[in-house]
């Protein structure tokens, strides 16, 4: 394993960067100024493109101001009900004798996921940059 002192050149500024509270942080690392002087804000302004994956905001809890009801998840629609596959097939495990039918469903809910990973690497961006596909 090599030595981070190797790896890594202590002389030399660079940009750094990272994700702290949903926000991405960039600054200018001089290694050779003191604690409080090591990171400075860049001196111009940066065209910055992220890609990721995008998670699902989680659902409201129930309080005065929110209603279960109106909110609508961000899962594409045709995925909702590889969801109500899963939670048949947690039903029926319940049972011994729904095993059979649990595994039916399961079969389905697993189709759906390989949908759903087809799906998320097919590229819908508006640009001429390619999204490279991941083995999930």
């Amino acid at each position: 394993m090599p030595s981070y002192d190797k790896v890594f050149e202590k002389t030399i500024k660079q940009y750094v960067w990272w994700i702290e509270r949903d926000s991405v942080g960039i600054a200018l690392y001089d290694p050779l100024q003191a604690d409080t002087k090591r990171f400075l804000s860049p001196d111009a302004a940066y065209t910055v493109t992220l890609f990721y994956y995008k998670k699902a905001d989680h659902f409201n809890t129930l309080d005065n101001n929110s209603s279960a009801m109106t909110e609508q998840n961000e899962l594409p629609t045709q995925f909702h009900q590889y969801l109500v596959d899963k939670a048949i097939q947690l039903g029926y495990e319940q049972y011994a004798d729904g095993l059979q039918h649990a595994q039916y469903f399961n079969e389905r809910f697993e189709r759906g996921i390989r949908e759903g990973k087809m799906f998320s690497n097919r590229g819908r961006i508006s640009s001429n940059r390619a999204v490279k596909q991941h083995g999930f």
